[in-house]
């Protein structure tokens, strides 16, 4: 089980190397993030796009690592390529560059060559927090704009997953709201009542409960001081959001004024997907890409 990112690096070492497949590597943040884990010795570049544009990035950042170039300076076709490698099982992962994002997940759901292995992609995030004891994975913040319960339980699902391949036995997956009682006016609540009956119905490897103000996940303070009484309450790992903007504000709140660390990858395809923000640091960008290496090797699963 992870207790913080420094964790992930060690790792990501011990993983087998991956083939990275990134879509229009033309771009310096991309590049440097690419460089810095093919310097970690985790990913073998498989490099798609404008070739002449691709040499002088990699000139400018000294990078003398052997990597495969393939030129397309077609978005579409350059993601194509991508899919097709991992369709052909020469692609262990899949990272964006500079393209749209619509434009890369068009091709991952191509109903003709796509790799989506799941009815719906969501976004995982880590945040690690200056002060916080553990690590808090958040979901969806990137993808799921207004996810519905049903649309909820399969976000839950995938993070689910990406914890178990990070050691967690038991993840405690916690419902966010703004209240943690059930009020019929907040929609939040009324899907976090149906979520946790739901699960209630099944056999799960995991813990849920909620819903839950932030406060109530994270601080026994707060849980001791509301007398609240859940196997997640205080203690939580993974932080489910209404929806995309809660879990955005989260993340990036956490980042850019926590000053905390992150990762985070797209689940639900036949691969980890890396997408991250050109608004993210190399930390945040190399953190990713070792976060799906060690997802897609699992690791530190139970019983590896």
């Amino acid at each position: 089980m992870l207790r913080n990112l420094e964790e992930l690096r060690f790792a990501a070492k011990n993983a087998k190397i991956k083939r990275l497949a990134v879509v229009f590597a033309h771009d310096d943040h991309v590049i440097e993030a690419v460089k810095d884990a093919s310097d970690f010795g985790v990913v073998e570049p498989i490099l798609i796009g404008e070739e002449a544009k691709i040499r002088s990035l990699m000139k400018e950042y000294d990078w003398n690592i052997q990597a495969t170039i393939i030129d397309e300076e077609d978005p579409n076709l350059a993601t194509k390529i991508a899919m097709d490698l991992v369709n052909h099982g020469e692609a262990d992962i899949v990272m964006k560059g500079l393209l749209d994002t619509k434009l890369l997940l068009k091709g991952v759901v191509n109903k003709e060559y796509g790799i989506v292995n799941s009815t719906l992609l969501s976004h995982v995030g880590i945040v690690e927090v200056p002060g916080y004891s553990r690590l808090l994975f958040a979901t969806d913040g990137a993808m799921n704009i207004a996810p519905t319960w049903e649309q909820k339980i399969l976000i839950i699902e995938s993070a689910v997953r990406l914890a178990k391949s990070l050691g967690y036995d038991l993840p405690k997956v916690g419902l966010v709201s703004s209240v943690e009682k059930v009020n019929p006016k907040i929609e939040s609540t009324l899907d976090a009542e149906k979520i946790v009956q739901y699960y209630k119905e099944q056999s799960i490897d995991f813990l849920i409960d909620g819903p839950f103000a932030v406060d109530n996940l994270v601080s026994m303070e707060s849980v001791q001081t509301k007398g609240i009484d859940s196997p997640v309450a205080g203690v939580c790992d993974i932080l489910v959001f209404p929806n995309l903007d809660g879990g955005n504000i989260f993340y990036k709140t956490s980042v850019f004024l926590a000053k905390g660390k992150s990762a985070g990858i797209i689940m639900g395809a036949k691969v980890p997907i890396v997408l991250t923000s050109r608004a993210d640091g190399a930390e945040a960008k190399l953190n990713s890409i070792l976060l799906a290496v060690v997802n897609k090797d699992g690791l530190l699963a139970s019983g590896h």
